[in-house]
């Protein structure tokens, strides 16, 4: 018995070694890929309280190590490079690789019923839950959550666009493939140049104007190189925020409860909600202290833009539909989500 004492002694010994050791290891740091400069504001108010918060509900457990302006990779890697293992974690737009999101683009265009992050970021991951094409063009990755932008308005450097002809000759900025149909709508000319460089290529005259949120005036500085704001809803920017799954299998069930908890739907609810908020501020800001014109077009003026907009999304769907993609069907999903608002 006594042998048998002594063997009980030192199980136990060595259990409560592994328990100290392994409840004082150090926090684990989680990679994440962001396109955006520090103080950007999505940085402040949406990725910097929720690494606090993945903090805290792990006790410890994983930090968020932020690498910003895609320094892990380039912009068209940023997916494929969380799928080797390049990063932990990743937020990019869609755009950045055209035609692998298509389906998800539908939501670039204007007048689709969405007008601000909220909604769309809502649409975007209803659609994402509900539709397996679009689920299937996020592959090999745990997707966290999906956002989009308020919509986004022509912001213009010296000339102010009051009605459709005032756009003619104009070079205007646009994000990626799909806002290309907007430019054949309105008649302007489209460029597709990275968001850091708009700063400069506005200060050049190498183009006239760019469309994106209000809150890039404030969190690039844009407003510097800004005179008008035509305020009309042009479409949204969209996001993924994606996980390597060999990190994700990695974490205990107890972390990724705590990951699963801070994604899906209260993700897209929390960065939704606090991008309109700080884009609704931002355009405030730029008014007040920078001089920034905000131009609202008459009802008749608007309605000659909608009906030049709003054909836009069945000339996309069919275009997929040649491509064998279901654009009619998740054209559908989102009529009647927008029906549903």
């Amino acid at each position: 018995m006594g042998s048998l004492k002594k063997l009980w002694v030192a199980v136990l010994l060595v259990f409560a070694l592994v328990t100290f050791f392994a409840g004082n290891l150090p926090a684990k740091d989680l990679s994440l890929n962001l396109m955006t400069p520090p103080k950007h504001l999505r940085n402040t108010n949406v990725f910097e309280p929720w690494a606090k918060m993945v903090d805290e509900r792990t006790k410890g457990a994983i930090k968020i190590k932020m690498y910003f302006s895609n320094t892990m990779s380039p912009l068209s890697e940023m997916y494929d490079s969380t799928v080797s293992g390049v990063s932990d974690l990743t937020e990019c737009y869609t755009f950045a690789v055209p035609g692998r999101f298509s389906l998800t683009e539908f939501l670039m265009l204007p007048e689709m019923g969405f007008p601000t992050s909220i909604s769309c970021s809502r649409a975007m991951w209803q659609l994402y839950k509900t539709v397996p094409e679009v689920k299937a063009e996020y592959p090999n990755v745990k997707m966290l959550w999906l956002h989009a932008t308020p919509g986004a308005k022509l912001m213009t450097r010296k000339k102010a666009v009051r009605t459709l002809e005032d756009l003619k000759g104009l070079k205007i900025c646009v994000s990626g493939a799909t806002m290309v149909k907007v430019a054949k709508a309105l008649g302007f000319t489209p460029v597709t140049i990275p968001t850091p460089d708009i700063y400069v290529a506005m200060e050049k005259g190498t183009i006239d104007g760019f469309i994106r949120p209000s809150e890039l005036l404030i969190s690039r500085k844009l407003y510097e190189v800004t005179k008008y704001v035509t305020d009309v809803d042009l479409g949204h920017d969209l996001f993924y925020v994606i996980m390597n799954q060999k990190s994700w299998d990695s974490q205990t069930p107890e972390v990724q409860k705590v990951l699963t908890d801070l994604s899906g739907e209260w993700a897209v609810d929390f960065t939704g909600k606090a991008w309109d908020k700080f884009d609704t501020e931002a355009e405030a800001e730029v008014k007040a202290k920078h001089g920034v014109e905000y131009i609202t077009l008459s009802t008749a003026e608007m309605a000659r833009w909608k009906s030049l907009l709003v054909p836009i999304k069945n000339e996309y769907a069919a275009e997929l539909e040649a491509k064998k993609l279901p654009g009619k069907k998740v054209l559908d999903v989102l009529n009647k989500m927008a029906e549903k608002k």
